[in-house]
């Protein structure tokens, strides 16, 4: 016993007499074979054609010079797609002259010049496979590869109709190098003339079935590599696929593509176990624009935590853990693409630059560079002028990027918020938030921490912006690239600015609805903010040449009806963080009494006594702007004035009158003259629009003012002492 290697074990010991027998130790796992490989994919949008990348990444010489050593096609364009199944002889399915036959004709001859240029660039070129997808009519002469409802199962009808799809793709398109099969999504927005689905049915036995078929069609009939993915198919848990995947033989050719996060591409982030597992060859999928977190648009690097670990896990683990294990063979990157929609950064790559170039360096030398050192490299290759101490500021300064998405889109305390922010759509109360509030009960400590995030968020973007200013732009030669880079710091001061009051908001919203107390005048105050970083944010947008679009005010939605306006008609867009402000603009501010005067929400304060409960003015004088705020100052029972129109106006000078009116201090208050001073109670101006209505109908219009409803784009009016009043 003594005598056995260190990894053997004992099976059986029988102890019979003077006799023992025992189990000879295992065969040592065969040795992983297979080659390095280092992958990339530009995904465009299904359904989406306007989003059609613009990269530089879809030229296969941009990634010959990164030392990648493959490229992939997006799903939508696959040399699957593009075979006609002529040899199943069961008909002509894309006859001469048809308008399917013109279709794969010209979709065929885009995969042919795909492949063309990769290999031209010295790359092996790889079809993105949606499994199992089949022409439509093949599916309505082979009805019995599906459940009799259209949905293709796993069968021996489906096998057949598989294997001729791989002789095919690979007859036509004899360079093609191997598959990257994706079940676990399958999109055919964009072909017109094919269906399918993912053929699980929730079993292991189905996956190493479905796997050991492709096996032996791509690998051993074909020669070709294939990557099979786990996204989507199966738990992201290290026992289920390793007791799975040891049911099906390795071969040299055969990988499983795994994701470096256990679930998708969000935050906090968690390692997936199933890396470093199992006797087959593992490649990682990495996404450098992340999908959920801006797709580029603004500063958000996230190596530091995909090589070494994120700094929310309990314990960090990241690629560098593994960069020796044997599984290890392969990274594959989506440089751009994932998600659905926008942001759009329009060829504005600096930041996929930075993650493709510092990945790039980072894994071929093999464990011999740190994450930091092959990022400050990248950040001088990239940069020019920005050496020494502006490649440590620029590190600080993407990586705080990093932590303020952390903290301003995803939840730290409490459970979750799921989804609510993805691609460049905001959700509302509805898109998860209120599952993560549910979650914080009445602890004052949840609540105060998730507002706090929000506002951290909102600060570290504005101090990232200082350190931009202060200790990068200046370092850097090419002045373009130099405005690029601010446009997109701007962008992200502008949108975390936008989320901070949202979720203002939604916290006062949610407590409100759910009879939790709240503060009436935050959750005005945090409406009135909302308007306005959102219309800042649009300004931006609208006049900043290199500004990725914009985030909407409105959920996903999926498929080609959609329609993706700035503001699309009610009804065409999913409810997001839009229809949740508007849902709590009705509230009023409470009403206080003083010296008599009685507030009431809804009424008016009228300088005609005796015509409503809310009359008697504390005090009303001819006082000048000025001295209408000085005597509000120095009453402490006054927290409103208002300044305006005497009752002897008539209504037919309105006219004249109105062309008086001007911006008070920029708080979005108007005033007019000659003027009334009146101190009167807490309350909220009415809309412009509706106070100039008053003028023109009638006697109305001599009623300025203090309505406690909110006018979503002014400042308060004025529970707060130290304001201007109008």
């Amino acid at each position: 016993m003594a005598d056995l290697p260190p990894l053997a074990f004992v099976v059986a010991l029988v102890v019979a007499g003077t006799s023992v027998v025992c189990a000879t130790a295992p065969p040592p796992p065969s040795p992983i074979t297979n080659a390095r490989v280092l992958i990339d994919m530009v995904q465009n949008n299904p359904g989406d054609a306007v989003a059609w990348e613009q990269t530089k990444y879809a030229d296969a010489r941009v990634l010959k010079k990164l030392d990648y050593t493959a490229q992939c096609t997006t799903g939508e364009v696959s040399g699957t797609q593009a075979v006609d199944f002529h040899t199943l002889g069961a008909g002509d399915f894309f006859p001469a002259g048809s308008p399917q036959r013109q279709w794969l004709d010209a979709y065929a001859a885009g995969v042919d010049r795909f492949v063309a240029r990769a290999v031209q660039a010295g790359l092996k070129a790889y079809f993105f496979v949606d499994m199992v997808v089949f022409p439509t009519p093949v599916l309505e002469a082979f009805p019995n590869a599906t459940n009799g409802h259209g949905k293709v199962v796993w069968n021996e009808v489906t096998q057949h109709l598989l294997r001729v799809l791989v002789d095919e793709t690979f007859a036509r398109f004899p360079n093609c190098s191997g598959f990257v099969v994706r079940t676990g999504e399958t999109y055919t927005y964009d072909t017109p003339f094919h269906r399918g689905n993912s053929p699980s049915n929730g079993t292991q036995d189905l996956w190493v079935s479905f796997i050991s078929f492709l096996r032996d069609q791509v690998c051993e009939q074909h020669g070709k590599d294939l990557f099979f993915r786990g996204w989507d198919n199966w738990p992201s848990d290290a026992g289920y696929y390793q007791a799975m995947t040891d049911r099906i033989p390795t071969h040299p050719q055969l990988y499983f593509s795994i994701k470096h996060s256990a679930g998708d591409f969000t935050r906090p982030a968690e390692w997936n176990n199933q890396l470093g597992v199992g006797k087959h060859a593992q490649i990682v999928e990495v996404e450098l624009q992340r999908e959920y977190e801006g797709k580029g648009a603004y500063p958000n690097y996230v190596l530091q935590g995909v090589i070494d670990g994120f700094p929310e896990m309990k314990t960090k683990i990241g690629l560098s853990n593994i960069i020796h294990a044997p599984q290890l063979k392969g990274l594959w990157t989506w440089t751009r693409g994932g998600g659905w929609w926008g942001p759009y950064i329009h060829g504005n790559e600096m930041w996929i630059d930075l993650h493709a170039e510092t990945l790039s360096r980072w894994w071929t030398a093999n464990g011999s560079l740190t994450e930091e050192a092959a990022n400050l490299q990248a950040i001088q290759a990239l940069f020019a002028g920005c050496t020494d101490d502006c490649a440590a500021a620029m590190r600080s300064m993407v990586i705080d990027g990093s932590n303020a998405v952390l903290y301003g889109q995803w939840c730290t305390v409490g459970s979750g918020c799921g989804l609510w922010m993805r691609d460049d759509r905001i959700g509302g109360l509805g898109n998860g938030v209120s599952r993560h509030f549910s979650s914080l009960k009445d602890d004052a400590s949840l609540w105060n921490a998730t507002l706090a995030n929000r506002a951290k968020a909102m600060t570290i973007f504005q101090q990232m912006f200082v350190s931009w200013q202060s200790g990068i732009k200046g370092h850097l030669t090419d002045p373009v690239q130099a405005d690029k880079i601010e446009a997109s710091v701007m962008y992200g001061v502008h949108l975390y600015s936008v989320i901070d009051a949202a979720w203002r908001v939604m916290v006062q919203g949610y407590r409100k609805t759910h009879n939790l107390s709240y503060n009436a005048t935050e959750l005005l105050q945090a409406i009135a903010d909302y308007d306005a970083r959102m219309m800042a944010y649009q300004a931006y947008g609208l006049s900043e040449l290199y500004a990725p679009s914009l985030y909407h005010p409105y959920y996903l939605c999926l498929g080609t009806q959609c329609n993706c306006g700035v503001s699309p008609p009610a009804g065409q867009a999913p409810d997001g963080i839009g229809a949740t402000v508007d849902s709590f603009r009705s509230t009023t501010e409470p009403c206080g009494t003083f010296k008599g005067f009685e507030c009431h929400a809804t009424a008016y304060c009228s300088n005609h006594p005796g015509t409503s409960p809310m009359t008697n003015y504390s005090y009303t004088g001819p006082d000048s702007l000025e001295g209408c705020e000085a005597r509000c100052s120095a009453d402490p029972n006054c927290s409103c004035f208002v300044h305006k129109l005497p009752p002897s106006v008539r209504v037919q000078n309105s006219r004249r009158e109105l062309l008086s009116f001007q911006p008070l201090r920029a708080t979005g208050f108007y005033v007019r003259k000659p003027h009334t001073c009146s101190c009167c109670c807490p309350c909220r101006l009415e809309m412009l629009r509706n106070t100039l209505l008053r003028f023109i109908v009638g006697p109305a219009a001599r009623l300025w003012a203090c309505r406690s409803t909110p006018w979503s784009s002014s400042q308060a009016c004025f529970a707060s002492r130290n304001r201007p009043g109008a």
